[in-house]
């Protein structure tokens, strides 16, 4: 496929005075760019299958300066819509902070995404819910046992039960419109018809600062406290189509109404298993290090489908900020705009899970896992 580059650059040049009026007149010319520019790098043809996409548009907005020194009386200097110090500054960009994704990478988001957009996948898996309640007793065991092992087992007791009822008490009150939209997915693989599904794949920030920092020299002297953040936001697609050998176009609406509900309880036998998976001890702690659970679920197939099709997206962001810190600057200087330094990326990977086999990966301990580990460690103590 030949490579399709577009860029455009619309930034635009803006010059301003520096002028001295003692001890000798004198004008001192500056200018900078300042405004938008981007570029796209896809492909060309190949309209039916999946293609690699990047796109970024740099934002590089700045101040110019205005305002006159009086001393004694007597003007001695003044900006006229001189440009800022640090106008060649520019946002940072995420894929420094965030990389590019690898093979093995991709290949585990495939994973993730065909579990999640999956068909076959029950929306509340009643076997494992059904297990999982006999895990009760065993939790609130010992509640009594002193303040930190009865806050240790609060926390197990709230993440592995409590919470999981809530949330499957929470999906069975909205079966109904899940069932529906469900027998619509089903209806329309039955009658031969592509189905494109999407999922989330996540968010991350990243932050710093702030920093304080000299903005301007020339004529005065601005400092600043500059801060950097860089987001994301992933996500997935994938097409499903049914299989040549499924059994779902012989069945009648109320006999596809039926079987939706089935596989919706997970009342199959890769329910389940997906079940058993989750109910063997410390099978949520394999999951932190691999993608045993997205395996099992993506391998479902329940209603007789292959995907094809699948893609990561991401959009992503840099920002860098200035807030003005008048400790140390100037105070007559005045200002015609403000800073406006963003690095938006967009960029799309086509995948397919590639490995066969479960991949051992490094999981980002956040709070939620932190927590875990440290009543884990309460309750051994």
């Amino acid at each position: 496929m030949p490579a399709s580059i577009k860029t455009r650059d619309l930034r635009q040049t803006i010059g301003g005075a520096l002028k001295y009026y003692k001890p000798s007149p004198s004008t001192t010319l500056r200018t900078m760019l300042s405004g938008v520019r981007d570029r796209c790098e896809g492909f060309d043809g190949n309209r039916a299958g999946a293609n690699p996409l990047s796109i970024y548009h740099i934002t590089s907005i700045f101040p110019t300066l205005g305002g006159q020194r009086i001393v004694s009386g007597v003007l001695d200097r003044e900006f006229i819509g001189f440009p800022i110090g640090n106008s060649s500054v520019i946002a940072p960009d995420p894929r420094t902070t965030f990389g590019t994704p690898s093979v093995a990478q991709l290949s585990t988001d495939a994973w993730e995404i065909l579990s999640k957009t999956n068909p076959s996948r029950p929306h509340v898996n009643v076997p494992a819910a059904l297990g999982e309640l006999g895990d009760l007793p065993k939790l609130v065991k010992g509640w009594g046992n002193g303040l930190l092992a009865a806050a240790a087992n609060g926390n197990l007791s709230w993440r592995w039960c409590v919470r999981p009822m809530i949330s499957d008490v929470r999906k069975l009150a909205n079966f109904t419109k899940t069932a529906n939209q469900r027998l619509a997915q089903l209806r329309r693989l039955r009658d031969g018809k592509l189905l494109r599904t999407r999922c989330n794949l996540g968010t991350q920030t990243v932050q710093s600062g702030p920093t304080r920092m000299l903005i301007h020299s020339e004529g005065a002297t601005l400092y600043a406290f500059e801060r950097t953040a860089s987001t994301y936001h992933k996500w997935g697609s994938a097409e499903w189509k049914i299989l040549p050998n499924s059994n779902l176009p012989a069945l009648s609406d109320a006999d596809l109404k039926r079987f939706n509900n089935r596989v919706l309880l997970g009342i199959t036998s890769h329910g389940a298993l997906e079940a058993a998976w989750e109910l063997v001890p410390w099978s949520w702690f394999i999951d932190w290090f691999s993608n045993v659970g997205d395996m099992l679920a993506a391998t479902n197939n329940s209603v007789g489908c292959t995907w094809g099709r699948i893609c990561v997206m991401r959009t992503s962001e840099g920002r860098r900020t200035y807030d003005l810190d008048p400790t140390g600057s100037s105070a007559w200087p005045t200002f015609n705009g403000w800073y406006d330094l963003r690095f938006q990326r967009k960029d799309r990977w086509p995948t397919y899970p590639i490995v066969p086999f479960p991949l051992p990966t490094l999981p980002i301990f956040d709070g939620g896992k932190l927590s875990i580990l440290l009543s884990l460690a309460a309750l051994r103590r």
